[in-house]
């Protein structure tokens, strides 16, 4: 039998939270999920559970902004994947989860079978994104295309190919949008240069860009940088 799957579940609605979590358990006893309504409570879960690396996160805790709390959440789990988890289906929330480097994003009309592979795909390192999320995504690419006059289908694939980074590679990909130099990355990462130059080789390749300049820019239009 394989390892369970640990799961943290923020949403500060327990019914829904707990229920859910119940049946997904259930129906997949690899699931185990781990329960928290606020930062607080899930910074907890964290630190006493270092092997959990996927999160479920509702946009709207009591008035709270998940989104926001999520560089917290990955100061105590760098490689957390999350999975946002919401009745918010909106341009405008699904851009700003998309600017916190988010692995999923699902609707709450959901349904078990939808959540489970949700939890699933990205646990394995890949991304995954309900229906109504990747329609407006396209909307949004189509609105940028209009405004700047590019090609919708290269910000399209400038994005998916950006979100099959590893969770590694999007940390260098970050401190090469910082503009910093090779050896400092080395010292950040702890890595030689050589890996370091290695792993930017191999991030250009998936991105299909060819210098510094061409990130910075890719960047920007992902929103890892201002």
């Amino acid at each position: 039998m394989p390892s369970q799957l640990k799961i943290l579940f923020l949403d500060d609605h327990a019914g829904l939270r707990d229920s859910l979590g119940g049946f997904l358990s259930n129906k997949n006893p690899n699931l185990k999920f781990f329960y928290a309504g606020n930062k607080e409570d899930a910074l907890k879960v964290l630190s006493e559970n270092p092997d959990i690396k996927n999160a479920i996160i509702d946009i709207n805790l009591n008035g709270i902004n998940g989104l926001d709390l999520i560089p917290a959440f990955r100061n105590q789990t760098s490689d957390l994947n999350v999975i946002v988890y919401s009745m918010y289906n909106d341009v405008l929330h699904v851009e700003q989860a998309l600017k916190k480097n988010i692995q999923g994003f699902i609707s709450k009309d959901a349904s078990l079978n939808e959540v489970e592979k949700a939890i699933q795909v990205v646990s394995t390192g890949n991304i995954y994104y309900n229906k109504t999320t990747r329609e407006i995504m396209a909307s949004m690419f189509n609105t940028e295309k209009s405004e700047n006059n590019q090609n919708e289908s290269s910000y399209s694939s400038t994005f998916y190919n950006y979100r099959t980074l590893r969770q590694k590679e999007k940390i260098l990909f970050e401190l090469l949008a910082q503009q910093k130099e090779v050896s400092e990355i080395a010292k950040i990462l702890g890595k030689a240069e050589k890996t370091i130059n290695n792993q930017t080789s191999i991030i250009y390749q998936k991105l299909n860009i060819h210098n510094r300049l061409e990130l910075l820019k890719i960047a920007k239009i992902l929103g890892v940088i201002i």
